[in-house]
């Protein structure tokens, strides 16, 4: 993946997590693991700038 596609779904990630928050609060196991989902795809971002 390139950068802007990375960035597309860090955007898409955020805004499930967004979504779940709200439903759930921030506390619950759903939106914990959404949270770590969007850390990795931070971590992809970071590792493909980087390159």
């Amino acid at each position: 993946m390139n950068k802007e596609e990375i960035q597309d779904e860090m955007e898409r990630q955020r805004r499930l997590l967004h979504l779940l928050a709200d439903q759930y609060g921030f506390m619950d196991e759903r939106v914990l693991v959404q949270s770590q989902r969007l850390d990795q795809w931070l971590n992809e971002y970071e590792r493909e700038k980087s390159r």
